[in-house]
């Protein structure tokens, strides 16, 4: 079944190893190496927080939700 997942961070996260590497992980989750960050959050930088906007599965931005009732409703939807 598929699942509804609201990204709600715009940069990546810094994560430093044992051995002191940095490794930055997607947070966004648009990324072409997820886990792992591409870049792609530059893409949802300006956009704004209180619309929620809606990618394929390629990270292409394909538009957006702004209907109130359905808001209303993905207010209570797990956050990452």
């Amino acid at each position: 079944m598929a699942r509804i997942v609201i990204h709600t961070a715009k940069r990546p996260h810094r994560h430093v190893t044992e051995k002191g590497e940095e490794v930055w992980i997607c947070m966004c989750g648009l990324s072409d190496t997820y886990p792992i960050c591409s870049g792609k959050h530059r893409l949802v930088a300006r956009e704004d927080d209180s619309t929620l906007h809606v990618y394929d599965q390629n990270g292409n931005a394909i538009g957006t939700v702004s209907d109130s009732n359905l808001l209303k409703l993905l207010e209570n939807v797990r956050r990452v």
